[in-house]
This record gives C-alpha cells, sequence and structure tokens, in this order.
C-alpha cells in the first residue's frame, strides 16, 4: 500500500516533467531539427572512420580541428587559432546561407557535415588508440567539441530564420519586409555566437595544455 501510494503522490510531479519537456522540444523544434542532423553526421562519420587514417584527417583539419596529434606540441596561440577558424567557417556559411532565400535549404548539410567530422575524429581515435583513445577524446576535445557545435546550432538556427523571413519578402504583405533593426539584430546574434565559438576555442586551449601532454600518439 505505501509503494502504491507514493507512485500516485509522485506521478503528478513526473507528468509536469514530462509536459515541460515536450514544451520545450515545440519551443525549440528547430534547434532539435539542426540536433538530429548534427548526430546524424556524426554516427554516420563514426562508420566512416575505420576506413580512415591520419592522412585524411590532416586534409580535413582546416574544417574540423581533427588533427588531434597537433595538440600536444602546438603553442596555445596556434591551438586557439585553429579552433575557432574551424567553428568559423561554419558559422560564416550559415550567416551567408541566412542572407539568401535557399539558405534554409544548404544550412542543414553544414550541420550534417560537422557532427560528420566530429564523429569521424571520435571514431578514428577510438578505433587506432582503444581505451587511451577515448579517454583523450572525452578530456581533451570532446567538451570544446561541444560548445563548437552549440554555436554552429544556434548560427544554423537564426540563419534559417533569417533566410525564411527574405523568403516571405516575396509576398504582398509589406509586414513581413526586412527591417534595419531586424538586420541590426542579425548581426548582433551572430556576434553573440562568435562569443560562443571564441568560448569553445578557449576550452580547447585550455584543456590542451593541461591534459594532452599526459598522451603520446
Amino acid at each position: 500500500m505505501i509503494r502504491i501510494y507514493h507512485s500516485f503522490k509522485h506521478r503528478p510531479v513526473f507528468q509536469r516533467g514530462v509536459r515541460l519537456l515536450f514544451r520545450a522540444l515545440r519551443e525549440n523544434n528547430m534547434m532539435v531539427f539542426f540536433s538530429l542532423f548534427l548526430i546524424g553526421g556524426a554516427v554516420l562519420g563514426a562508420v566512416f572512420a575505420k576506413n580512415a587514417d591520419m592522412s585524411s584527417l590532416k586534409k580535413l583539419d582546416f574544417l574540423f580541428y581533427s588533427n588531434f596529434q597537433s595538440r600536444v606540441g602546438q603553442s596555445f596561440f596556434s591551438v586557439f587559432s585553429a579552433s575557432f577558424a574551424s567553428s568559423f567557417l561554419f558559422i560564416l556559411f550559415c550567416f551567408l546561407c541566412g542572407l539568401s532565400m535557399w539558405g534554409m535549404v544548404l544550412i542543414p548539410a553544414a550541420v550534417f557535415f560537422r557532427g560528420f567530422g566530429l564523429g569521424l575524429t571520435s571514431g578514428y581515435i577510438y578505433a587506432a588508440y582503444g581505451g587511451r583513445g577515448i579517454l583523450f577524446n572525452l578530456i581533451v576535445i570532446l567538451p570544446g567539441a561541444l560548445f563548437c557545435c552549440l554555436a554552429i546550432l544556434l548560427a544554423a538556427r537564426e540563419g534559417t530564420r533569417f533566410s525564411k523571413r527574405i523568403a516571405a519578402c516575396g509576398s504582398s504583405d509589406s509586414s513581413k519586409a526586412i527591417s534595419r533593426y531586424s538586420i541590426k539584430l542579425y548581426l548582433l546574434r551572430f556576434g553573440v555566437i562568435l562569443c560562443v565559438a571564441s568560448l569553445a576555442a578557449l576550452t580547447d586551449v585550455f584543456l590542451s595544455a593541461c591534459f594532452a601532454g599526459m598522451f603520446s600518439f
């Protein structure tokens, strides 16, 4: 009887929690949509990692900062600039796509491609170095990569929203015209997104400085 009482007692709390969760998902449906593209790309990248080699990762280093071996010997500025540049390229792509009515079609591909790079790097490290690679990935790579992915997801959302507004400008409804204020807001939001990307790069610098020297590949 006591167990049944407690189950009924806590059920409303659980139901409220579920309702709040679904409400949050509905209110952020675009972030959920792009997150699925990111996860899908990461899964596909991990599958392809078994056929990857170090030379392939080095060719993609300017996009994903995937050359994990270089984190051990590089200076702090080199780590920061390489990490920030890998985020900036995707953020810039989303920004430029947002200025086109066709951008909403192209942006999901960029998010998927970023996830592919993350999955490719993580899968290769695991396949090549086993438990040591997993530990390096968890401690050194993934924390900064999560902030980087968050910045790209935010950029994808803002770029898609603005692209839709540009597409709507073709209608006869004058209220859908893009104002100078909306353009300033668009620039301001991408400025904040670049700050998140900078935080990701600083996280890479800090973790590389503290822990990368503990690993040798």
